[in-house]
């Protein structure tokens, strides 16, 4: 088995014993579009670099998320929003590595999106106890990813990137699907169809035998393959790690359908790591 696959494979295997089941309280969900239909962000005034806490109205409640400005060199410059991976606590542990800005000079605002649910992971597992609660913090992302574009857009006149790894790029893609009002977008290590990664990767082992025993409602949820597929997308760049073992590299690519893949040789933790990679993908793709 090749070393990137197998890390991937490894590390899956044994976490998926140590950690509670995604979706053991059931996948009765209304669709993703009734979720974000349904979100109303209470967007906080921005005046300054920092982090910003955001509560939403939404269909399980009011939620909170949160986002960084982590970096303004003003209006002349163009602007990044990057949203982290699942489970990825701290929040902020990719985005640091890949935007090391305190030493290595970034030619762009940054902005980091903190989804509901990440602030530990006793939160994050309570939290994604069902598939509802999963898509509704995926509808969170995407609605504040646009009052930050928003607010951006009403600052500089410069492009705009919206870019994730993992969970974070599957979000970048539903933003770019339902809004589309950011210039660029760089989906990294993801594609359209979520439900692969949970059913059919090693990824599965963290799912609940309930949530795997009903493929075609789980799918009918989490595939957005056919959406994706509605839009144009002339401004989307994705960025798939060939040896991935959850975000299989055949399959994401195909749900992409004619949206051309640019691909590394790692596999998804080795990719994720890859942060000079990710770093000079999203920056290629910001340059006039």
């Amino acid at each position: 088995m090749n070393i990137h696959r197998m890390i991937d494979v490894t590390s899956i295997s044994i976490g998926s014993k140590f950690f509670p089941k995604y979706f053991r309280d059931g996948i009765d969900t209304p669709s993703f579009s009734e979720h974000l239909r349904q979100v109303v962000v209470m967007m906080p005034d921005i005046y300054e670099t920092g982090d910003y806490e955001v509560v939403s109205d939404t269909l399980s409640g009011k939620i909170g998320s949160g986002f960084r400005v982590a970096q303004w060199l003003g209006a002349e410059y163009p602007s990044i929003i990057y949203h982290h991976g699942a489970n990825e606590i701290p929040f902020d542990y990719g985005f640091r590595h890949i935007f090391p800005h305190e030493k290595v000079k970034i030619p762009a605002n940054l902005f980091l999106i903190r989804a509901p649910f990440h602030k530990s992971r006793k939160e994050f597992s309570e939290g994604l106890a069902t598939l509802s609660n999963f898509v509704m913090m995926m509808a969170v992302s995407v609605a504040l990813i646009e009052q930050v574009v928003e607010h951006i857009k009403k600052e500089s006149d410069q492009k705009v990137l919206v870019a994730g790894s993992s969970l974070g790029g599957f979000i970048t893609n539903l933003h770019h699907i339902y809004f589309h009002s950011a210039d660029v977008y760089t989906p990294l290590i993801a594609g359209t169809a979520i439900d692969d990664a949970f059913l059919n990767s090693v990824y599965s082992k963290s799912v609940s035998e309930k949530a795997k025993s009903q493929p075609e409602k789980f799918g009918k949820i989490m595939n957005f393959k056919h959406d994706f597929a509605t839009v144009s997308h002339q401004n989307v760049f994705p960025l798939l790690a060939r040896h991935d073992a959850i975000i299989r590299y055949d399959v994401q690519k195909k749900s992409y359908g004619a949206c051309p893949v640019e691909t590394f040789e790692k596999g998804h933790a080795t990719g994720a790591l890859s942060y000079k990679v990710l770093r000079n993908h999203m920056l290629k793709h910001l340059q006039p």
